[in-house]
């Protein structure tokens, strides 16, 4: 009787075992089949945690032949949010798009479920310190926290949303315009917004504006009244700036900068299509 009990007993717990195994069996990324998120989830959560298992995010992602980092930069205009002719300032909502390559983020999207970008949070990645170097206040943060794509070419696009307070400077006019102006009451200013890096040299990194004027596309409202965009223009502009005379080696750094030029006019002459949306 014993012998038999202790049979039955054996055959229950490899049948409850066996049970078990049945209703639980491992998919391709070793979890259950009860779990709900799809293959292409499990995916980019494994390849999220493989990309930044050793990622250190204060190293600067330059090529590996030494060369300097290349940044892609341009500037969409959103709206142009307040203009101050008296003290030259304007307020302005923009995107600052900045593309470049960190080899550290590529991988092989046939081993993740053909997984080809991933949506990562810029506090996990190295992103540049490039900020507005002639702000006039801190208007110039993002006014939200960040994500930037990342493909799995190590392609990294990083878009903050902004709102910019700049200084300009007194429109040159041509002395007819001039007078015009000054029967209309109009005036016209001309505000240089410069980006460039804190922290990096042109050793380090290079800024590249693809294009040589900024993207109007975007302008969906002009909120300054009767104040209009008359005309844009990009340029990388470097100079060399005295930083360390006590040091032989950085005596001259060599910085860069990217120049984006907006010429707001009041002057109902300079309407354009910049002002039609």
């Amino acid at each position: 009787m014993k012998i038999l009990i202790s049979l039955t007993t054996v055959m229950f717990v490899a049948s409850v075992q066996s049970s078990s195994i049945h209703l639980s069996p491992k998919g391709q990324d070793g979890q259950s089949v009860s779990d709900n998120r799809s293959p292409g989830t499990r995916a980019r959560e494994r390849l999220m945690n493989t990309l930044l298992a050793n990622y250190v995010k204060s190293v600067n992602p330059g090529p590996y032949d030494g060369s300097p980092l290349q940044i892609n930069m341009s500037l969409s205009l959103i709206n142009l949010d307040s203009v101050d002719t008296k003290e030259r300032i304007i307020e302005t909502h923009s995107l600052l798009w900045m593309t470049w390559t960190d080899e550290r983020l590529s991988w092989n999207p046939s081993d993740y479920h053909e997984v080809n970008k991933l949506h990562m949070p810029t506090d996990s990645i190295w992103i540049p310190d490039i900020d507005l170097l002639n702000n006039d206040g801190d208007a110039n943060k993002p006014v939200s926290d960040m994500i930037a794509d990342v493909t799995s070419d190590g392609s990294v696009i990083y878009a903050p949303e902004l709102h910019l307070k700049s200084l300009c400077e007194t429109g040159q006019e041509a002395p007819e315009a001039a007078r015009i102006a000054r029967i209309l009451g109009s005036s016209e200013l001309v505000c240089k917004l410069l980006f460039g890096s804190w922290t990096y040299d042109t050793t380090e990194i290079k800024l590249v504006t693809p294009s040589s004027q900024m993207d109007m596309s975007t302008l969906i409202r002009l909120s300054a009244d009767n104040f209009h965009v008359k005309s844009t223009s990009v340029e990388v502009d470097h100079k060399t700036f005295n930083c360390c005379p006590n040091d032989e080696n950085k005596k001259k750094l060599p910085i860069q900068f990217a120049t984006f030029t907006i010429v707001i006019s009041n002057n109902p002459i300079y309407r354009r299509g910049y002002n039609t949306r």
